[in-house]
């Protein structure tokens, strides 16, 4: 398929172009990767005019026929539309409806948000990257829960965390990424950060590499920049900000990099048991006290367990899936 000129695709948006010609841009938008990305473009640059505060319904133009608007729902299967949202959408984006033809959403967005969900899950042991459909990457731990829509909505990017990961946000200031983390979330518009927000976990740990992200929660909202940390007590609702010397190092996990800093020894195992999904028995409950520092390249936990034994009396004995700790005095 011919790609479209600019001068042409600007005559059908603006409805001065024959039923032909307007078709063929149409089926350039629904049939081509090309197309699609240009839509989305154009979709983007008028999302900053989607806010409805303060919104003059009286202002705004008729409605679609309700005709158009049921082919519409039947196409994108839609079950409720709201009728205000598709008023401001005739005036966002006009080339949807272009000569009587009904554009086809294409994979890459849903104008309302209410596509299908996918979920993924990490076991122990194990760990993966996905890739977005807006070119943003998550990199997911082991023991780790995401949720996400298949087509992004037009005023926001949203997915559902439980676990870690780390993410490389694409920049789009009018459709910011949502990372909401349960009855918090995490805001960006383009940047890089790691997000520790395990099910059982007391604290929900986020830092910041690159760019600006808001931190929100029930109470308050707390802006980062990069080389910061939040420290979210799920329990208490309270959130402290440190700066930090090496934030990278949060997101070592990403590169296979094992590190400890003064962990105590329950963390230490709860990781390792996530990393290798083995099961840890306890012998000696004076094992707790014991803090490591560790950092090591190694994906052997035999290896890791030697490192260990070299920092304190405690020993570990690996009996097939299961590691029994003693300590020596």
């Amino acid at each position: 398929m011919n790609t479209p000129d600019k001068e042409l695709i600007d005559r059908v948006i603006a409805g001065q172009a024959t039923k032909k010609e307007a078709r063929e841009v149409v089926e350039w938008f629904s049939d081509t990767t090309e197309g699609q990305a240009y839509l989305s473009e154009l979709i983007n640059s008028d999302a900053h005019l989607l806010d409805l505060e303060g919104v003059d319904e009286s202002s705004l133009p008729p409605m679609l026929s309700q005709k158009i608007l049921a082919e519409i729902n039947r196409q994108i299967r839609q079950k409720e539309i709201r009728h205000l949202i598709f008023r401001v959408a005739a005036i966002l984006i006009p080339f949807v409806m272009i000569a009587g033809l009904t554009f086809y959403t294409n994979s890459r967005l849903d104008l309302f948000g209410t596509s299908g969900y996918s979920e993924i899950y990490i076991p122990k042991g194990e760990k993966t990257r996905i890739l977005f459909q807006d070119g943003s990457q998550a990199f997911l731990n082991a023991d780790t829960k995401i949720r996400y829509p298949e087509k992004f909505g037009l005023t926001e990017r949203k997915i559902q965390l439980e676990g870690e990961a780390y993410f490389k946000i694409a920049t789009n200031s009018n459709r910011p990424f949502i990372v909401q983390i349960n009855d918090t979330k995490v805001k960006v518009l383009g940047t890089s950060f790691n997000v520790k927000a395990y099910k059982n976990d007391k604290n929900l740990n986020i830092v910041l590499d690159k760019g600006k992200i808001s931190f929100i929660t029930p109470r308050n909202s707390y802006n980062l920049h990069p080389g910061q940390q939040a420290v979210y007590n799920t329990e208490s609702g309270q959130c402290s900000i440190y700066s930090l010397d090496k934030s990278t190092e949060a997101s070592l996990w990403v590169n296979n990099i094992t590190q400890f800093k003064d962990t105590p020894l329950p963390e230490v195992l709860k990781a390792l048991n996530r990393k290798f999904n083995v099961e840890f028995r306890l012998n000696d409950p004076n094992a707790y006290k014991y803090t490591y520092t560790l950092t090591t390249e190694s994906n052997s936990l035999k290896e890791i367990i030697k490192e260990l034994e070299k920092i304190t009396p405690v020993r570990f004995q690996i009996q097939n899936d299961n590691v029994v700790i003693v300590t020596t005095n």
